[in-house]
């Protein structure tokens, strides 16, 4: 009965929405560096019987458990300063409820014994909102028709939503006194909400104030989203001698089941004089591109990982380190549209980008290294504390895409730092564990989408996009809940 009451109350809690990174392995706390959560370690430490990230580790778990892991408040605060010009930062914060993870152990004795568990986890990804408008006026159109300062409206609109829930099963047994080794298959759903949307607008000053000025108009909408089903399968070992423990993981790439998106796009510029550049289609240029595109496929993609961790026994307690090494991926369309009626008009076709690159979704990781260490210690029989450190690099890199065509699929592009401190408190029947997760993350190249500060007819009344610096800065407080059946 305990055990089902934990599984509905994790499944109504699931329910909430999540707030974290998008494109960094390490940011949630059930991870081989957050050494604070159960089971969130490779090598053996000793922990209460709960679902482990190394599935050989459950072969040390000879009674039967549930429990119920999670960040019960979290705040987030990402900041991009000048994100659409000087003055005009972008700004999203977000304060939730993030329940993360319920499992459950079944130990089988006999002249083999092994133990399997299962756990259902909700892994925080991205919830990034933001808005910003410049409404000013200074000199944007060239001053050959357009003399002095004209009224400029720009208008910025960025969110990404993410979510993840995973269903895991695994296995484990000791294969020697000392030796024990592991399954595991985890399946992943994926959901993600993309909106990118800006518009630049600047009325023409001409010599007769009549009330009606032309207006130049620039606007670009674009709107994904996406559900992806996928499988991965771990095996892993993990290997006790006296005071040193070893383990050892290898994650396949994810491998795909389903997947289906929609994409929604608009792109419109009026009146804008481009110069001689555009003799073809006169003075000026006026452009309509728009499409409507569902049951599309989707493709979302994880790459090979291998995880090493050691931990050491002391009089006290324990001394934890951790790495995790994850493979590269190539530039891929997490969606792939279909060429069709994009450009409206009798524009040639071959003027513009097709549909097919214009409104890809695209993504791409490099190789990345993190690294955890973490420290237990008992401070009373029945109370112990731990302290833990773990990286978090990120791996979205821009300069590895082939083009400039299409849209990234991710919002971060910072390395994130985490500090856990917490304290376990154990009982007969149960074990009761709370803690502290900070996360700070910041970056000096994080590249605008748009630039208000010098819009003109030359870039498109976008501006010219630099590099500024963004950062990231999240607390939660964790508490979990694990009961001896």
């Amino acid at each position: 009965m305990s055990k089902l009451l934990i599984t509905i109350l994790a499944l109504m809690l699931l329910l909430q929405e999540v707030k974290a990174q998008d494109a960094n392995y390490w940011s949630s706390s059930y991870n081989p560096g957050g050494f604070l959560t159960p089971g969130a370690v490779i090598a053996f430490n000793r922990d209460s019987g709960v679902m482990f990230l190394n599935p050989a580790l459950l072969a040390f778990s000879s009674k039967n458990s549930a429990s119920i892991s999670g960040s019960i408040y979290q705040y987030g605060n990402i900041k991009v300063k000048n994100g659409v010009g000087t003055g005009f930062d972008l700004k999203s914060t977000s304060a939730s409820i993030i329940p993360q993870m319920v499992s459950a152990n079944i130990s089988f004795k006999g002249k083999h014994p092994f133990t399997v568990g299962y756990a259902l986890t909700h892994n925080p990804v991205m919830s990034y909102q933001t808005t910003q408008q410049r409404d000013s006026r200074f000199n944007v159109l060239d001053d050959s028709y357009s003399p002095g300062n004209e009224y400029f409206l720009g208008q910025y609109k960025k969110l990404n939503s993410i979510n993840e829930t995973s269903g895991i099963i695994s296995g484990g047994f000791k294969a020697t006194d000392k030796l024990s080794l592991g399954l595991s298959a985890e399946g992943l759903l994926r959901k993600q909400t993309f909106n990118s949307d800006f518009s630049a607008r600047s009325l023409v000053n001409t010599q007769t104030n009549t009330g009606l000025l032309p207006l130049v108009n620039v606007q670009e909408s674009y709107l994904a989203s996406y559900f992806h089903a996928g499988i991965k399968f771990k095996a892993g070992l993990a290997y006790d001698e006296g005071p040193n423990h070893f383990g050892l993981t290898i994650t396949s790439p994810l491998l795909r089941i389903a997947g289906t998106a929609n994409i929604l796009s608009d792109q419109i510029i009026n009146n804008l004089r481009i110069g001689s550049s555009a003799e073809s289609v006169g003075d000026t240029i006026s452009f309509l591109a728009n499409s409507r595109q569902q049951k599309l496929k989707a493709t979302y993609k994880l790459p090979l990982t291998v995880g090493f961790g050691y931990a050491y026994d002391y009089k006290n307690g324990q001394l934890y380190f951790a790495a995790e090494y994850f493979n590269k991926v190539n530039e891929y369309n997490l969606i792939a549209p279909k060429d069709g009626n994009f450009v409206k008009g009798d524009i040639p076709q071959d003027f513009f980008a097709s549909a097919s690159q214009s409104l890809k979704l695209k993504d791409v990781r490099s190789r990345v290294i993190n690294f955890g260490v973490g420290a237990s210690c008992l401070l009373k029989p029945d109370v112990t504390g731990f302290l833990s450190l773990h990286t978090d690099f990120n791996y979205a890199k821009n300069s590895l895409y082939k083009d400039d065509e299409g849209y990234v699929g991710n919002t971060a592009y910072y390395n994130i730092y985490h500090a856990q401190i917490g304290a376990n408190i154990k009982k007969r029947r149960f074990n009761f564990r709370t803690g502290l997760l900070l996360s700070y993350g910041k970056t000096n190249n994080y590249r605008q989408y748009v630039n208000f500060d010098n819009p003109n007819e030359d870039n498109v009344l976008v501006g010219d996009p630099v590099d500024t610096s963004a950062r990231q800065f999240s607390v939660g407080l964790m508490i979990s809940y694990i009961h001896n059946l």
